[in-house]
C-alpha cells in the first residue's frame, strides 16, 4: 500500500494545468519519460498542487547557478538526499 498519485493522464482542473506548464519546460534528456507524461518526481507532489510551482522554482533557483555542471548538481543532489535518508 503506498501514497496515491495522480498521473498525467487522470489529472483535472488545476494539477493538469501545472503538469500542462511543467511539460513545457526544458528538461535534460534523462528526466523526459517515455511514456510522454509528467516525470515521477512532479507526479510525486500530486496531492498538492500548489507545493508543485514552489518546489520546482526553488529547485531551479538553486541548481540554475554557479559554477557546477548540470551533473555535478545532480551528484550534489542525490549525495545529500542520501545523507538526509530520503530516497532521491
Amino acid at each position: 500500500m503506498g501514497l496515491a498519485i495522480v498521473d498525467y493522464v487522470t489529472s483535472r482542473g488545476l494539477l493538469r494545468e501545472i503538469y500542462d506548464r511543467m511539460r513545457e519546460r526544458p528538461l535534460p534528456p534523462v528526466y523526459q519519460p517515455q511514456h510522454g507524461g509528467v516525470p515521477g518526481i512532479i507526479t510525486a507532489h500530486s496531492l498538492d498542487p500548489l507545493l508543485i510551482g514552489r518546489v520546482f522554482s526553488t529547485s531551479t533557483t538553486l541548481n540554475g547557478a554557479g559554477p557546477l555542471s548540470w551533473p555535478e548538481r545532480e551528484l550534489v543532489n542525490a549525495l545529500t538526499s542520501r545523507l538526509n535518508q530520503c530516497l532521491y
